[in-house]
């Protein structure tokens, strides 16, 4: 018998001491004006206190305190509230003991409540994430779609600087062609001209020999002399000849720009390749002269193909460009077209310092430049990039070693384009 209390009280105790220090059981003690004799961890943490302060600031919301003063014994047993009516307020089930001037309150969480809200809260937290998931991969799509967008202003402002560039162009080479025709015109009337009067002085001359008078003969081949008609018959049929060269040069120049200038055409077109290519070679001129650039052109004499002439001429300009300002002084650049039955193939090479590589995959990046800042937008092989691949559905291949040179093969359809 002795050995059964002896049981019974060490687990007593062993009871009272892990309701004491558990964790979800909350016992408190109290006397009847409210005073707050005890409390474990739990009840402190519900009542906003310590266990060595036992000045509770929170306080039993429903039912109030006073309901647990009628009677003794068991006075209450539900769902109580502990909390402050603003910030705090904790849900329990509580039994209420009152014996003379105390009273002693268990109370815990209600265990399958809580797995619900648990389990609704888990069901939360995953809504949350799928969310948060959510956000991130239209975050990622906002970003590619703002990129794609200023990608496309700053080509849509390329676009139009080029195709106000291309009627530029145009007016003046239509202006220009007009007085040079006219220049030409008189040239060519001048000539005939000086010609009927020198014809004619040599007709007096010989008439005035037949009537067999040696002074007047003598006096008009004075006059001859003096004036130096022979040389200059000589030197104005020269002087005429290089204007008219010169007069010629200008005219193909402005051939070559009004060629060029069909930047704002956005229909394809049936052209000569050869023609046209020749034409943006003559607008780069400007640029490689003053490098001493040798430049060489291997091309079949003409070559009928149907495209988009002025993103074309943009499209191979932009890659002449590139390899001019690669080159040295005095460096080379050529230009190899050729075709087989579908596809036409043109061939840029330069031996310049060639593309680390590094950077041999980013080079068609929109406002990827390795120039100077202000010194280039780095649209140039972007914009070529899709004028071959997407707009004429060909292809652009690279091929450059480190410190020698760099070949572009563009390569696209004969005949394939349509508008």
């Amino acid at each position: 018998m002795n050995d059964l209390n002896t049981h019974l009280a060490y687990w007593s105790n062993l009871i009272c001491e892990l309701s004491s220090t558990g964790h979800s059981v909350a016992l408190g003690l109290f006397t009847t004006e409210g005073k707050l004799l005890y409390a474990n961890g739990p009840m402190c943490y519900y009542l906003n206190t310590t266990e060595t302060e036992l000045q509770a600031k929170n306080f039993f919301v429903n039912p109030q305190f006073d309901s647990f003063l009628q009677g003794e014994g068991l006075v209450f047993e539900g769902y109580t509230t502990i909390g402050n009516y603003a910030d705090s307020s904790f849900v329990l089930l509580a039994k209420v003991y009152k014996q003379a001037d105390q009273v002693f309150v268990f109370a815990e969480p209600n265990v399958p409540e809580l797995f619900e809200n648990n389990l609704k809260l888990s069901e939360l937290n995953q809504q949350v994430n799928n969310l948060q998931r959510q956000l991130i991969k239209e975050k990622k799509t906002l970003e590619l779609t703002l990129a794609k967008l200023k990608e496309t202003q700053q080509m849509l402002i390329h676009s139009e600087k080029m195709n106000a560039l291309g009627k530029l162009v145009a007016g003046v080479a239509h202006e220009i062609n007009n007085p040079i025709a006219f220049v030409f015109s008189n040239l060519h009337s001048m000539g005939n001209y000086f010609d009927d009067v020198f014809n004619a002085y040599l007709q007096l001359e010989q008439m005035i020999g037949k009537t067999c008078d040696g002074k007047l003969l003598e006096d008009a081949q004075s006059i001859r002399k003096n004036a130096d008609l022979d040389f200059l018959k000589e030197d104005i049929d020269d002087m005429l000849s290089e204007t008219k060269n010169g007069v010629n040069r200008v005219k193909t120049i402005v051939d070559d720009l009004r060629r060029f200038s069909r930047l704002d055409e956005a229909e394809s077109k049936t052209i000569d390749l050869i023609e046209n290519l020749r034409s943006t070679i003559a607008i780069t001129r400007v640029q490689m002269d003053p490098k001493r650039i040798k430049f060489s052109f291997d091309a079949p004499e003409k070559l009928v193909i149907n495209c988009f002439p002025g993103q074309l001429n943009q499209a191979i300009l932009n890659i002449l460009i590139n390899a001019i300002q690669a080159v040295p002084d005095q460096g080379e650049v050529s230009m190899k077209v050729a075709s087989d039955n579908d596809e036409v193939h043109i061939i840029i090479e330069d031996n310049g310092p060639g593309i680390p590589p590094e950077i041999q995959s980013r080079i068609f990046d929109p406002f990827f430049t390795t120039k100077p800042v202000g010194s280039g937008t780095g649209l140039g092989l972007s914009i070529t990039y899709k004028i071959i691949v997407e707009q004429h559905k060909g292809s652009i291949r690279v091929q450059s070693d480190s410190g020698k040179n760099t070949v572009f093969e563009v390569s696209f359809p004969k005949n394939k384009i349509k508008s």
